[in-house]
């Protein structure tokens, strides 16, 4: 919610700034009307568009917000764990506690990870303090305005109702107050106390009233009430209903000048002699306003011309730009096991059995059975799968192999599913089984794999294998000792348990949580230990826990990280994001013997994210990059300098060239073959910056042959890259010819195309008395408005 009303504050941010740079001294009314009342609307409906990835750090300001955000899940209710607000989303889960004696996070950083996860607050009572009095605060604002809202529509209504002295005059109702007040309207009702006013400019009042009444000037005022109820707190949606009230008296002033053919100077003076301190409710447009000057100073203002509707173009781009800046792109979450695994979209275990056997389907059967019921006038190809279990197991391995060590993978689509029944699906090894866990046999909205220890299933029955933990038991129907194994499964809460967390105050919305903690060995003493350094847990932060496999024995020692290197108490939101993106003792030890001491874990992280390593660093070193930063270094791992990459661009023959300088050819692509070629134009004492400047713009020897055969053969680089980044080309250049110019440089024709002189404009010159003989004069014709007769008399 609070993202939400960030973006909204921010689009209200840029309408408003936007309004007043460009729009607010233009006499299009009725334009800037639809353009203030629409960007009320777009304000709120902007945080929910998504555009497709389109620019690097699209949606920057959600990240920011993403990232800040630390308030208590209980209010905000959002979570990097797969609750039931999350779709597409895939998890890498180490597997249990027991199985491990040291941290063992992911080999590859997620390639979509944010570079830094924002500092929470030091302790979790103050977490929950700030988040819950923020809400409160808001909420409590929104209830005093919106009761005020309420209080002044209630109060018009009272009036209309308990007036006597109505009067229907057309589509309005005048109603004459018993008591002094401003004239003012609300929708067709016109408030006016008759006795403070002779006949003449009560007829004017009436008539400036009706005018609201007509234009429906009441609903912008409601309407900007609304937005100024939502974001109270926000200075600029005050100022911007303000804009709003006074757009809307010069439009009825304007109209009423134009329309009702009232004399400009009686109008005015009307204006100042019926200024009086009575005010009406703000909700109302009124006659007498504080904004008197401003009215009176665009009456007499210089009226628009309609060239100035270029302004209102930049619109588009405008809140184009705000759409990427505030929201991150559509369906931009990439997985961390996809980044595990290259991208690459894994089948899930069933999916890859039923490939390999050539079964339509996988029925609650042996192997041996399945496999009996496979045609054997198969493709030969799929006779060789079914034959060789061995190619089967790999090809169950080969699922797995990319997993987090140790771990399980974690894949859920859609929203809050029931994990709690489904289907499992498993091979053996050695003396452990590889199990993958469903909802249903197709179309599953989630999937989970992982390798067991056998000891840990108890035989109960005829192929019913039972899992029991403090958390609840998970019973397994099927043949789970077979090499290729399948069945149904059933996991069971231990009420207890889930009694236990209530009274530790760890409630969720989830209603996969029991089932989550099993499968992430989150038990009573793991429990006890994080409510003791972290008052804030809740049910939603053990989920996140137990989806990245962090035990109780990985969470000491993250936090023994950060107390060794960071010098501080991480929330757990730190060692989360620590566990997510592979961070361990190894690789600080390996970062700081490069050379970085003082680095904190965010930027650790960071350099962790783009594969900066010690090897990588030494290498930029022997280069002759010594003293480099850690953002330098990252920079250059991003953009892919390496060893060779630096040996390429300094061959080009530009002496000794700085990192910064060497990333930035690499990034517009200017390498041997484009240096040559342009050499090989004609151009052989370019600097660098040149060539890149060309590249940039598309100069090449093609484009550099296409403008020299216009005549300019002896066109120098700068002119020549004008004529590129313009759009000077043959078809301009005859236009300009057929209009009769002749002997005209290159640059000159470049300036007349920026300034947009073409053969229609100059048959207009001509037209009205501009018979010029050079691109010059045409151009000052042209930035004159056409209005130069100092030019008629020497043509």
């Amino acid at each position: 919610m609070f993202e939400l009303l960030l973006k909204s504050s921010f689009a209200i941010g840029i309408a408003f700034l936007f309004y007043k740079l460009l729009l607010q001294q233009e006499s299009f009314f009725a334009t800037n009307r639809f353009y203030l009342i629409g960007c009320l609307a777009l304000a709120f409906a902007l945080p929910f568009v998504s555009l497709p990835k389109l620019i690097s750090h699209q949606g920057y300001l959600a990240t920011v917000f993403q990232q800040a955000e630390s308030v208590d899940e209980s209010i905000a209710e959002e979570s990097i764990a797969p609750t039931g607000t999350y779709s597409q989303q895939s998890i890498s889960v180490p597997e249990r506690a027991s199985q491990r004696s040291e941290v063992k996070p992911p080999q590859t950083a997620p390639a979509s990870a944010a570079t830094q996860v924002a500092e929470a607050t030091q302790t979790a009572t103050s977490e929950i303090s700030w988040g819950f009095w923020v809400l409160i605060l808001y909420l409590f604002g929104v209830a005093v305005f919106a009761l005020s809202l309420l209080f002044q529509v209630g109060s018009i209504f009272y009036k209309i109702f308990t007036a006597t002295d109505k009067i229907e005059d057309g589509d309005c109702v005048i109603v004459n107050t018993t008591r002094h007040q401003a004239p003012c309207s609300f929708f067709k009702y016109i408030f006016i106390y008759p006795d403070d006013y002779d006949y003449e400019t009560y007829e004017q009042i009436i008539a400036h009233e009706k005018v609201h009444a007509r234009l429906g000037h009441s609903f912008d005022l409601l309407v900007a009430e609304i937005a100024v109820v939502i974001l109270w707190f926000n200075p600029l949606v005050w100022l911007f209903k303000r804009e709003i009230e006074k757009n809307n008296e010069y439009q009825t002033d304007a109209l009423l000048l134009e329309k009702e053919q009232v004399k400009k100077d009686q109008y005015q003076l009307n204006l100042l002699q019926i200024a009086v301190p009575n005010k009406p409710l703000s909700i109302t447009t009124n006659y007498n306003q504080s904004l008197l000057k401003q009215r009176i100073m665009m009456m007499n203002a210089k009226k628009s011309t309609a060239h100035a509707y270029w302004k209102y173009a930049f619109m588009v781009p405008l809140f184009f730009g705000a759409i990427l800046f505030m929201n991150e792109p559509a369906n931009s979450y990439t997985a961390p096991i996809s980044a595990l695994n290259g991208g690459e979209q894994m089948q899930t275990l069933e999916e890859q059995i039923i490939k390999n056997l050539g079964a339509p389907s996988v029925k609650e059967a042996k192997p041996e059975a399945v496999a009996k019921t496979v045609d054997p006038k198969q493709e030969p190809a799929k006779q060789e799968v079914i034959a060789g279990k061995e190619d089967l197991k790999r090809s169950i391995k080969n699922k797995v192999k990319n997993k987090v060590k140790q771990g399980s993978l974690l894949s859920i689509n859609g929203k809050d599913v029931d994990m709690s029944e489904g289907y499992w699906y498993s091979n053996r090894e050695g003396d452990k089984y590889c199990i993958s866990f469903k909802g249903s046999k197709s179309n599953s909205s989630w999937n989970m794999s992982d390798c067991y220890d056998s000891k840990l299933f108890k035989k109960q029955g005829n192929d019913v294998f039972v899992v029991t933990k403090e958390t609840g038991t998970l019973q397994l129907t099927g043949n789970l000792d077979a090499e290729v194994g399948q069945g149904k499964y059933k996991f069971t809460e231990d009420a207890s348990f889930k009694s236990y967390l209530a009274s530790k105050n760890i409630t969720s919305n989830n209603k996969n949580l029991m089932f989550h903690l099993f499968f992430g060995d989150v038990d009573k003493k793991y429990v006890d230990y994080l409510k003791k350094n972290y008052s804030d847990i809740s049910g939603n932060r053990l989920i996140e826990l137990a989806i990245h496999g962090i035990s109780q024995q990985d969470f000491q020692q993250y936090l023994a990280l950060y107390q060794q290197y960071n010098n501080s108490k991480p929330t757990t939101q730190d060692i989360i994001a620590a566990r997510i993106h592979g961070i361990d003792q190894e690789y600080i030890k390996e970062i700081k013997a490069a050379g970085f001491k003082d680095l904190s874990m965010n930027k650790i992280m960071e350099a962790k994210i783009h594969g900066v390593d010690a090897a990588f660093v030494e290498s930029l070193k022997k280069a002759g990059f010594k003293n480099l930063t850690m953002d330098k270094i990252i920079s250059a791992k991003i953009h892919g300098i390496n060893p060779a990459s630096i040996k390429e661009v300094q061959a080009l023959g530009f002496g000794e060239l700085s990192l910064d300088k060497i990333i930035e050819v690499k990034i517009h692509g200017v390498d041997a073959a484009y240096v040559k070629e342009l050499r090989t134009a004609g151009f052989k004492d370019l600097s660098l910056d040149q060539y890149m400047q060309a590249k940039i713009h598309g100069l090449d020897a093609a484009s550099v042959k296409d403008i020299k055969a216009l005549g300019y053969k002896d066109a120098d680089f700068r002119d020549l890259l004008s004529a590129q980044i313009h759009g000077v080309d043959k078809a301009y250049i005859d236009d300009l010819k057929k209009a009769g110019l002749k002997d005209f440089s290159l640059e000159e024709a470049v300036s007349a195309k920026i300034h947009g002189i073409n053969s229609d404009f100059i048959k207009k010159a001509k037209k009205n008395g501009y018979d010029l003989n050079s691109i010059d004069k045409y151009i000052s014709l042209k930035i004159h408005g056409m209005a130069m007769e100092s030019l008629k008399e020497k043509d």
